[in-house]
């Protein structure tokens, strides 16, 4: 009996293990192949395609890189956004983006969650940081 022909990957991920699901499977790969690339087990890498888990911000940066776009759907216009993205792409967690731009950790929490900056020196630097991203503008394709 022939097995009935299930999409293996939702066409229109959502979810980051939905999209390097959907990645691998599209380039011909397994996932001990990406899990090497991502330096984790294959069953880390089964776990976030079956939202059992998800990846630390640590792995963002390989994550994007190996799905050449940014899966994020946050928006990016306002500066809690940017900042959200900035992370994201870094690998950044809220301690080490403070370090970056010289400021608590209280303050990075609260920019992200949309509360105000109040300098405007912090402000621009957080637009320089974002507008020289590498490789991480783009949002993915819909």
């Amino acid at each position: 009996m022939k097995k009935p022909n299930v999409p293996q990957y939702n066409p229109n991920p959502k979810t980051i293990g939905e999209h390097i699901r959907k990645r691998r499977i599209e380039g011909g790969l397994l996932q001990k192949q990406v899990a090497a690339q991502f330096g984790i087990s294959e069953d880390t890498l089964t776990y976030w395609e079956n939202e059992r888990s998800q990846p630390q911000v640590h792995h963002y940066p390989a994550i994007i890189s190996f799905l050449d776009y940014y899966p994020f759907d946050h928006e990016t216009d306002s500066l809690a956004g940017k900042l959200k993205q900035i992370r994201h792409c870094y690998g950044l967690n809220f301690k080490q983006c403070a370090s970056r731009l010289a400021v608590s950790v209280d303050a990075v929490k609260r920019w992200e969650y949309g509360k105000p900056v109040a300098y405007p020196s912090t402000r621009q630097l957080i637009e320089t940081v974002w507008q020289q991203l590498p490789n991480c503008l783009p949002q993915h394709p819909s």
